[in-house]
């Protein structure tokens, strides 16, 4: 089976290359292609998991919040009861989703940070990938609300995210700390660190961004956020496999949640958001301009020490 070379685009790189025959640069462990659909439900159980185990935690909270309110108490003031301490139990559902993944894989002998590619950032891309998510969550935001005028499905799913972002209570630093910190870390950990890796050793580059992605927009549990979260899962992975380290994504996604809190918190008047607009979309240019411009590859040896280093 052959596979394209991420970072030349050579077409003739083989499962058994170690290095890409035009540019030298390692290439990825491929799986054999017996294990195609081996890997794929790998991913799923994956993905599984955290389902799984974050409804059990909300679930788990409120069937204990419903037997310690009375009759009267459960019809009345549920919901508020119930927003009081949700931010927490999200929190302490991705903690305990960490803890997990990072128990399995210690178990099995690995390296839990080189599994998911913890390696370190320089900060000028690091900074130019945080400022890009912001400027991309502007972008999406100005969309989505010039297509709910419209596509009533986009106006019906504007009515549900308030209605959810009710239930996250008035603490602004907890909300911060879990859509811009909390979420993003456990999110990219799973599709980008795990997930995609995993797919990546069974197929080429580009089947294992699209299905990792897609994966990632059927998590968010609507078609609106399936649609850009799948488009989002594609740049968040690009970056990933640029960077060959989880904080190019991670940055990208705490910036792109952080910005939606605070447009929720801190408004436009229509000129000033107009001219913010096009500012972000200078800076998600310039990020693409920037990355892309980014050396296809430095030390073949070291990386593919890496890589080697890395088994899942």
């Amino acid at each position: 089976m052959r596979y394209t070379c991420h970072y030349c685009g050579n077409p003739q790189v083989s499962s058994t290359d170690r290095f890409c025959a035009r540019c030298g640069a390692p290439q990825p462990k491929r799986a054999p292609a017996a294990r195609f659909f081996l890997s794929i439900l790998y991913a799923l159980i994956l993905y599984a998991v955290m389902f799984l185990v974050q409804n059990a935690v909300v679930t788990l909270y409120a069937l204990i919040l419903q037997n310690q309110l009375s009759f009267s108490a459960f019809y009345s003031s549920y919901w508020s009861v119930f927003s009081q301490y949700y931010l927490p139990v999200l929190i302490g559902a991705d903690v305990l989703l960490l803890l997990l993944y990072f128990s399995f894989y210690t178990l099995r002998g690995k390296h839990f940070g080189q599994v998911i590619s913890l390696s370190k950032m320089p900060i000028a891309p690091a900074a130019v990938i945080f400022a890009g998510g912001a400027a991309f969550q502007v972008i999406v935001s100005v969309t989505i609300s010039f297509l709910s005028q419209y596509l009533p499905v986009v106006e019906e799913y504007g009515v549900e995210s308030s209605r959810a972002f009710s239930l996250f209570g008035d603490n602004f630093l907890l909300q911060l700390f879990y859509i811009a910190v909390a979420a993003p870390i456990l999110e990219e950990v799973v599709f980008r660190g795990l997930i995609y890796t995993r797919l990546r050793r069974a197929m080429p580059v580009p089947a294992a961004l699209i299905l990792s992605s897609l994966l990632f927009g059927v998590a968010h549990g609507n078609l609106v956020q399936f649609v850009y979260a799948t488009l989002s899962g594609l740049l968040l992975g690009w970056l990933f496999e640029k960077y060959h380290s989880i904080w190019a994504s991670v940055l990208f996604h705490m910036a792109f949640n952080g910005a939606s809190l605070l447009l929720v918190y801190f408004p436009f008047d229509a000129l000033l958001f107009y001219a913010l607009l096009c500012i972000c979309a200078a800076v998600l240019l310039f990020m693409f301009y920037f990355v892309c411009k980014k050396p296809s590859s430095g030390s073949a040896r070291e990386e593919e020490t890496q890589q080697e280093r890395n088994p899942l």
